[in-house]
């Protein structure tokens, strides 16, 4: 009885740093930035605020919160790329009529995700605006 308590103790750690070490080998990304306008990000309008961005284990998965908490939004994204070479971290939305949409999360670390308009939206951007990320990354 000793041997196979022993045996399943070891089946048991062994599986637990499996797990453990399936973890991502670095810490989401995670970024800050005051918009000072109603925004749509999937589907959902976000009010003007606070809101903190953060990259998923998945990184095609992105998180949008409000700093209060009250709004909540994943959006499905895909890697892209700066349109200019020294980019800034920053977020860029698409105005089309009075919404603003947003359509790029430029990280810190030249981590660019796009957030995809449908061909009907694109045709009818009229400006495009950068909004900076707050310097202190939380």
């Amino acid at each position: 009885m000793r041997v196979k308590r022993s045996v399943k103790v070891w089946g048991v750690a062994a599986a637990m740093m499996t797990i453990v070490g399936a973890a991502p080998a670095r810490a989401d990304e995670r970024v800050v930035a005051r918009v000072p306008f109603d925004f749509v990000v999937g589907q959902r309008v976000m009010p003007a605020g606070k809101y903190v961005f953060t990259e998923q284990t998945d990184p095609a998965v992105v998180a949008v919160s409000s700093a209060d908490g009250e709004h909540f939004s994943f959006v499905l994204t895909f890697a892209d790329s700066s349109d200019d070479a020294a980019a800034r971290p920053e977020l860029v939305f698409d105005r089309v009529g009075t919404q603003y949409f947003l359509v790029r999360i430029v990280g810190a670390t030249d981590n660019v995700r796009g957030i995809p308009l449908t061909d009907e939206m694109k045709a009818r951007v009229v400006d495009r605006v950068a909004v900076a990320l707050d310097s202190g990354r939380n």
